[in-house]
């Protein structure tokens, strides 16, 4: 699997980093380490944002 993210990043340019990120800890997927050795970057796991909403009177 890990070969066919690196073809579709580094050769097809058919995937994004941002797109290869998301398959990183899949069961189908990629492994952190696997990301860095295609991107040739870290993986960094994205952060959830909590939004709030506010209303005043």
């Amino acid at each position: 699997m890990v070969q066919i993210f690196t073809w579709a990043y580094q050769d097809w340019k058919t995937i994004s980093k941002e797109t290869l990120a998301t398959v990183v800890g899949l069961p189908d997927g990629i492994t952190a380490d696997d990301y860095k050795a295609i991107t040739g970057e870290a993986y960094v796991a994205p952060t959830t944002q909590a939004t709030t909403t506010s209303t005043t009177n």
